[in-house]
């Protein structure tokens, strides 16, 4: 029988790709690449516009994230590839409609094996490529039910156990959210290869050779420490460690009440005047009361000048019914008669926000603290972070996930900061707190926490990216919010009908805000700086005419909030919050803005003079800080202190600044970074390695420096000075940190042997170098050699020596992005090791992803 013209039609587009007979898609959104290129008007036609068409070139589009070629529509794209290489298996003797995968396509295949996506079998490697994104989008496909919950809660019901179960309207897209930090956490919780992370430009400046060799330079006199002290200290991060894993925990406990209340005036006065994360009287009334019963007026919190207001009401739908007693009180009765105690489920977020609260408070002063105890606190807190996630209020997850990442920048955790960051980020884009526009939709109360959260993940967000030279996560061009309220929180409140809005509101009331939004102001200047001089593509703004009158405008910026931004009294803060915090951040600002940097590889002498001072006004806030037990970071305080000791040395090397000042400077300013190290050390993995590196590396370069200088008369040190915008001194800071002496450091390190090997490393990377002698004498534990051209005393010509410091520019900044690599990102990312070799196990590991909302 003779076929149909319209059976040969059928069949012919049968034999074509599917991309030439799809129907319904006629255009793209957006113009093809090549016609954009061209800024020429396209058709959008498909599959090719016309133009490419006519001369026979590939019509595709430009992703607008990445910049890359990408197809015009992408579903098409994926069949039409997939019948190519389904008609290539047929030429190659393979029937394709024989191969099959792990999901059916018809009745006919075979039946999905679930078990490759059960949690269980996760630590097998049995999910197809380790796809943990795989795993949650099947897990949750097979599991959402429209409308109720997840089937826990129903099981809850069955057994009767109401009290301690999250009510059914609170679950749904809170299980969801909570399903999905779970495999986040799994993510952030996997032990990373610290070379494989990334460390941006601005996180500090080494200078190449002399670094690179005192970091792999390991003696045994100077890898194995003998002082008893640095000992003791290590095994304070054992302590740590342990206590992460320990399972003598109770789940329960709570502190004494002066215990408790103590904590918590520490953290209301250190931590939440720099980042109001909680209003004063809704932490009272809705976290505290429940738990404790009413808070004890004499006791400050943050309010040194101001009364707190009893007369506070929470929202109305906040409100719960109190009980008469205090949780405590039963709680105690019951711990004291060795009782099976069962927490209501009313009480767990209190009990989240209340230990996240002790925790960050009593480490605030990192040096004294008890670090188990600091441990329980956290993990008594990251066992409700379900519950929290399941609260109604989404504002309250997101304070809850910020205080988590407060405390990750303070001590190492699982997971690290920087993934507990990234989740506060997506919920604080999801919920729209950097739209200002989005705000006048809520009442003036709601309004004003929105805002207040928002600066506060924005000031967590530029700390982090400045410190260690990453993108941020909010681009700056995308926020409108404005500014939350400079009043005291006694005068924020949910009654007021007569308050429109608070940022409007002027009062002469002391308070603390003043503290948050002079760090909102500064965090904003060094975002600036990042965005400019160490992003790959940054840009000088079209208002300035070159990069140094943009230089000119931040320093005069930065200047003029040292002077007039920042509180300088106890009254106007209404608290005795350290303002020695104000000047580390002035002085490290300083060093961001006038170092080394992609756009800037060779440094001028007022450059030198800059950062030569502000690296030493650092060193001077970290000593008195420490001397004062008032550091309250460990890995990040020794990230930063390495990275202005090394820039410090790198200014000595490369100016005659440190020259003029003399040895005794010199030494005096390398006793106290490594004292601050030393002390550092216990309280996370970086510290030792970072104190052996700068301990080598300062004495060489003392001597390097000062060799044969043997008379000089002792320098009395003097402080650095705060520069004004017109390059000349203002405020003299000398005399006003009042630190006692210290004994300049032995700096007993092999360095005959930190030479030697110098020496070899350099001839390695430029043997026809010049080379002049250091020493008339070799070690005699090695051969004589004549060392590299490093001996900058008096009579060594600075010009030729500016001139190899502007050679080696770029090298230096491709150098940093190495050199604290495995000593900090561990703590960056997350706990995962320890000086005792401590590693996280699968059930510690699914604590943490059990107990942590990401």
């Amino acid at each position: 029988m003779k076929r149909t013209i319209k059976q040969m039609e059928g069949e012919e587009a049968s034999r074509k790709r599917p991309s030439s007979v799809v129907v319904g898609i006629t255009k793209s959104i957006s113009a093809c690449k090549r016609c954009r290129t061209k800024k020429i008007k396209c058709d959008h036609e498909f599959p090719s516009c016309k133009k490419c068409a006519r001369i026979n070139k590939p019509c595709v589009s430009l992703d607008p994230a990445t910049g890359r070629d990408v197809p015009r529509s992408y579903v098409i794209f994926l069949e039409d590839r997939l019948t190519a290489m389904m008609n290539k298996l047929r030429e190659c003797g393979v029937d394709p409609e024989k191969v099959q995968g792990n999901i059916p396509m018809t009745s006919e295949d075979n039946p999905c094996d679930i078990g490759l996506y059960e949690e269980s079998l996760r630590t097998e490697h049995q999910v197809p490529y380790d796809n943990l994104l795989a795993a949650y989008l099947i897990n949750k496909g097979s599991s959402m039910r429209q409308g109720v919950g997840i089937a826990d809660d129903e099981e809850n019901q069955a057994n009767g156990s109401c009290s301690n179960a999250p009510p059914k309207s609170l679950v749904g897209r809170s299980a969801e959210l909570d399903e999905s930090n779970k495999n986040i956490t799994a993510i952030g919780s996997i032990k990373n290869n610290a070379s494989n992370s990334y460390l941006g430009d601005s996180s500090g400046i080494p200078f190449a050779k002399l670094v690179f060799t005192a970091v792999n330079f390991r003696p045994d006199s100077v890898e194995e420490e003998s002082d008893e002290e640095v000992k003791q200290r290590e095994s304070q991060y054992a302590d740590y460690s342990n206590a992460e894993g320990t399972s003598a925990f109770e789940p329960l406990w709570l502190p004494p009440r002066e215990v408790a209340k103590s904590f918590v005036s520490q953290y209301f006065t250190v931590s939440n005047s720099q980042l109001p994360v909680l209003h004063r009287e809704y932490f009272l009334k809705k976290y505290f009361e429940p738990i404790y019963g009413s808070w004890d007026l004499s006791v400050s919190l943050a309010s040194d000048h101001t009364r707190i207001n009893t007369s506070f009401k929470l929202p109305c739908d906040c409100e719960e019914e109190q009980d008469k007693e205090p949780w405590y009180d039963f709680w105690k009765r019951g711990y004291d008669k060795e009782e099976n105690i069962v927490l209501p489920y009313k009480y767990q977020i209190p009990y989240f926000f209340l230990n996240m609260v002790f925790a960050i408070g009593e480490s605030t002063q990192v040096l004294r603290s008890d670090t188990v105890r600091v441990v329980s606190f956290k993990r008594r807190a990251l066992q409700f972070s379900k519950a929290l996630n399941f609260s109604p209020n989404r504002l309250e997850s997101l304070a809850g996930t910020v205080l988590v990442a407060i405390y990750s920048l303070m001590r190492p955790n699982v997971p690290g900061v920087w993934y507990t960051m990234g989740s506060a980020l997506r919920l604080t884009v999801d919920l729209g707190l950097h739209a200002e526009k989005l705000n006048r939709n809520y009442d003036p109360f709601t309004r004003e926490l929105r805002r207040r959260l928002f600066w506060c993940v924005y000031s967590l967000d530029r700390q982090i990216c400045s410190y260690f030279g990453r993108p941020f996560g909010i681009p700056e061009e995308n926020i409108t919010t404005r500014y939350p309220s400079v009043l005291d929180d006694a005068l924020i409140t949910t009654t007021n009908d007569d308050i429109v809005d608070y940022s409007k509101m002027k009062s002469s009331m002391a308070s603390s805000k003043v503290v948050a939004l002079a760090m909102f102001k500064v965090r904003r200047l060094q975002a600036s700086i990042v965005q400019v001089l160490y992003a790959p593509n940054g840009e000088v703004p079209r208002r300035f005419s070159d990069l140094g009158s943009w230089r000119y405008e931040i320093h005069k910026s930065l200047d003029n909030w040292f002077r007039k931004e920042v509180p300088k009294t106890y009254k106007k803060m209404n608290s005795k919050f350290n303002t020695e915090f104000f000047t580390l951040n002035y002085w490290f600002t300083k060093s961001m803005l006038y170092g080394l940097s992609p756009k800037i590889l060779t440094l001028d002498d007022y450059a030198f003079d800059v950062v030569y001072d502000s690296t030493r006004g650092s060193i001077d806030v970290f000593y008195k800080l420490c001397h004062n037990s008032k550091i309250n970071y460990t890995w990040v305080t020794v990230h930063i202190l390495f990275m202005a000791s090394m820039t410090y040395l790198y200014s000595i090397y490369y100016s005659d600044r440190g020259l003029r000042d003399g040895r005794k400077m010199a030494e005096n300013y390398s006793s106290k970074f490594l004292y601050v190290l030393k002390s550092l050390i216990g309280t996370c993995e970086a510290a030792k390695n970072c104190y052996n590196i700068c301990k080598v590396l300062s004495a060489a370069m003392i001597k390097l420096r000062f060799n044969g200088d043997k008379t000089e008369e002792d320098v009395t040190p003097h402080y650095p000075q705060v520069i004004s915008s017109n390059s000349s001194p203002i405020d003299v800071l000398e005399g006003t940190l009042e630190m006692p002496k210290i004994k300049p450091d032995s700096f007993d390190v092999p360095l005959d042997q930190f030479f030697y090997e110098l020496e070899r490393v350099t001839l390695q990377s430029d043997p026809e170098s010049s080379r002049t002698k250091i020493s008339e004498q070799a070690s005699p534990q090695f051969p004589q050699v004549s060392y590299l051209p490093l001996e900058i005393g008096g009579s060594t010509d600075m010009e030729n020596n500016r001139s190899v410091h502007g050679k080696d520019g770029q090298r230096i900044i491709d150098m940093v992005t190495q050199i604290t690599t495995d000593s900090i990102w561990n703590e960056f990312f997350n706990k995962a090791s320890s000086s005792n070799g401590f590693i996280p196990g699968d059930d510690e590991l699914n604590k943490g992803a059990d107990s942590f909302s990401l």
